[in-house]
């Protein structure tokens, strides 16, 4: 292991990125009004088979779930690490409040909320487990942690150092794939670009993508199961390429594709790029 990869400097890096982007946050992806109809959708169906109590999220940014979720639930809780990403929040939703805290150790009593959330967050952390042992404390039983935006490592796979090899002798890969190379490849030289921010920083905030190459379901399956929750789902989605076809309003055509590559597994699922996941307690 390289000795800079411990705990507490995945911490640092995060807390110096997540500042650095603090300003440009709200033009991350998730942010576009299609994904905020499809996650008001998921917080729909949470409030009304969970109860809509309390919901409390885990890494919440700038906001991007609280505003979201408190037309759905009585009281909405933020916990974030970053004091820049959390001065960003609107103060102005009532039913909200906000903790700076390490979601290892968040100042809450358990049992207490009916859903917990993390939008593009567990891959940020140094050990995943931890976060995913809070998540179960805090929630009633009955009650649901929603996971989605983070990075499936068999896509992550796809861009090997032999595929890479491949692409490059191949010579006439489209416009496509050399566009996907490039989000994965180099996307701490991207990011780092976009924030100011050294590449190598980048990477340490990125951990379970950048330095440990994706998350995968089995494994993901075991720490759920191993915490205590009953039900696990994980979802694939956003497969190679939909950023191409989304940006040309081709829904359509988004949808038959993704049918039939689902149709295709197991052997399509390294076509996907996130993974969505429900854990229920």
């Amino acid at each position: 292991m390289n000795n800079n990869q411990t705990r507490e400097n995945v911490i640092d890096a995060n807390v110096k990125y997540h500042t650095a982007h603090s300003a440009t946050y709200h033009l991350q992806p998730h942010f576009k009004p299609e994904n905020q109809v499809l996650f008001t959708e998921k917080l729909k169906k949470f409030s009304k088979k969970c109860g809509n109590e309390l919901l409390v999220d885990l890494g919440c940014g700038t906001g991007f779930v609280i505003e979201l979720a408190t037309s759905h639930f009585s009281n909405v809780v933020g916990v974030d690490i970053t004091p820049a990403m959390l001065k960003k929040v609107d103060r102005s939703l009532d039913n909200s409040s906000l903790i700076q805290a390490d979601t290892e150790y968040i100042p809450l009593v358990g049992n207490i909320a009916n859903v917990v959330t993390s939008n593009s967050y567990l891959h940020h952390l140094w050990d995943i487990e931890v976060t995913v042992k809070e998540a179960f404390r805090l929630l009633k039983n009955g009650g649901v942690f929603f996971c989605e935006e983070d990075p499936n490592a068999l896509y992550w796979d796809l861009f090997d150092k032999k595929n890479l090899t491949e692409i490059e002798e191949y010579g006439n890969a489209s416009e496509i794939i050399m566009r996907e190379l490039s989000t994965v490849v180099n996307a701490h030289k991207n990011m780092g670009d976009e924030t100011n921010t050294n590449p190598d920083l980048v990477k340490l905030a990125e951990y379970q993508k950048m330095v440990k190459g994706g998350m995968r379901e089995k494994e993901l399956e075991r720490i759920f199961l191993t915490v205590g929750f009953k039900e696990v789902k994980i979802e694939y989605y956003w497969f190679i390429g939909q950023s191409h076809l989304s940006s040309q309003n081709r829904n359509n055509e988004i949808q038959i594709i993704e049918e039939y590559l689902r149709m295709l597994f197991p052997l399509t699922k390294n076509l996907f790029k996130y993974l969505r996941m429900e854990a229920w307690k």
